[in-house]
């Protein structure tokens, strides 16, 4: 063992190492391992949201249109057949008319609620009952017929045989007393309002008529007078029963009709196109008093015919030729009124002037059910309010002005008319645009045979 030298370390002997080669060893690499690639696992696809479900109507657009033309050529032959039984026939046509008109209303307002996404309009008149409105109301066949043989039986044998008997029987007929009593409501309440400046003018007709051919010039002022009367309160029933019929085909009772306060509101929530309305109602009976007149005429084919039934087959088959027209302009316009007063209510109801415990009882349950609450309204500067109320309030000067006129022309139109063609008591009291439409005016000499 060697000493430790200065440092404390001992000096130990060198080692003995092989000596290092030329050329490093050669190592060879290991052959690379397989390694199967992993399959690529595809993007995460994002979630797609539910489809929205299918609102169309399942039905052939051939059935669609041929179940309209059906309709309307049924309304024709309700409209104008055989007088005097066209007046009674006419009742139904409007009815049917009214629940037309009930049904548009209620699709305005579904189309905007939340319900609208949950399946069907149809569908959603289903859970209404039994009676609840339907797309295209039926003349005859009773509406909902599976569902209403579906529902509960009364208890005991006999009841339920009775029950089934009267059922069957009344499946063919029960579309037409629906639109019948609809039509009687609807024409008892119209009435109510215009029958009393109709009959106010038929009786300035007939005193001044008489009082002419007895040279009583002394009350010469009584049938002017009462004529000029009669003809202003029409014109202020015109005003207010348009919207009114409207309102109460919507609700489905007597009483609607005389909410004024209502009625007045969605009156003058719409009134720009409810003078459009107006001016439409007055043009129609403009142009339907032409047939009428016609038959005054010496080369009028009636007024050449041999032997009064001939005569009075020639005047039933211009009364229907002019009908078929009358009944698509009815259409038309009940059509124009349901869509004024469905925008009407929509929006007085979500402004809150009217409340939904001012609304008659059907009418504030589909309210209800459908969601349509007031929204909240913007708050606005006060000068554009101002200006606002101050431009409106001279608009609506300018349309009251408009109505005036046109329902004078309204009531001028048959008022001087009847000085050509006299046709009775039917066409003062009864305007086939607002009253029974029917504009069958055939004499009743014709109608029993007899020379005039």
């Amino acid at each position: 063992m060697s000493p430790p030298n200065e440092t404390g370390i001992q000096n130990l002997p060198p080692l003995n190492l092989p000596p290092l080669a030329d050329e490093p060893p050669v190592v060879k690499a290991a052959p690379p391992l397989h390694v199967e690639p992993l399959p690529e696992t595809p993007p995460p696809k994002a979630d797609k949201p539910a489809p929205p479900p299918d609102r169309a109507i399942k039905e052939n657009q051939l059935l669609t249109i041929g179940g309209w033309i059906a309709r309307v050529i049924v309304g024709v032959f309700m409209i104008c057949n055989f007088f005097p039984l066209s007046f009674i026939t006419a009742i139904a046509a409007f009815g049917w008319l009214q629940r037309r008109m009930q049904a548009i209303a209620l699709r305005g307002w579904w189309r905007e609620s939340p319900r609208r996404l949950e399946g069907t309009f149809q569908a959603f008149c289903d859970t209404l009952g039994a009676n609840a409105p339907v797309e295209r109301p039926r003349w005859f066949w009773r509406e909902r017929i599976v569902q209403f043989l579906n529902r509960p039986q009364r208890s005991g044998a006999i009841a339920r045989f009775c029950g089934t008997i009267f059922t069957f029987a009344t499946l063919p007929v029960h579309s037409l007393w629906l639109n019948f009593k609809t039509g009687i409501a609807g024409l008892f309440t119209t009435y109510m309002l215009t029958g009393w400046p109709c009959s106010i003018m038929l009786f300035s007709w007939y005193f001044g008529w008489l009082n002419s051919f007895h040279k009583g010039y002394e009350d010469a002022f009584l049938g002017l007078g009462f004529g000029l009367l009669g003809g202003f309160l029409l014109i202020l029933t015109l005003v207010y029963v348009p919207m009114a019929q409207a309102h109460q085909a919507a609700a489905g009772d007597i009483a609607s009709f005389f909410q004024f306060r209502v009625v007045t509101r969605l009156i003058l929530t719409r009134l720009t196109p409810y003078v459009l309305l107006l001016a439409g109602l007055t043009l129609t009976a403009l142009v339907f008093e032409f047939p009428r007149l016609v038959t005054a005429d010496e080369n009028f084919a009636a007024n050449a015919a041999a032997t009064p039934q001939e005569a009075y087959f020639i005047l039933e088959r211009w009364w229907f030729g002019w009908s078929i027209f009358f009944f698509l302009a009815l259409l038309t316009l009940r059509t124009l009124a349901a869509l004024i007063y469905r925008s009407a209510m929509l929006k007085a109801v979500r402004a809150g002037t009217i409340l939904t415990t001012d609304l008659p009882p059907r009418l504030a349950l589909w309210f209800e059910k459908l969601e349509i609450v007031p929204q909240a309204q913007v708050p606005q500067y006060m000068i554009l309010t101002m200006l606002r109320a101050a431009i409106g309030m001279k608009w609506r000067f300018v349309l009251f002005g408009a109505i005036f006129f046109i329902l004078l022309m309204f009531v001028l139109r048959f008022y001087f008319a009847y000085f050509f063609v006299f046709s009775e008591y039917r066409g003062i009291l009864n305007h086939p645009v607002m009253h029974v439409p029917c504009i069958d005016w055939t004499p009743w000499h014709l109608v029993l045979g007899h020379e005039e």
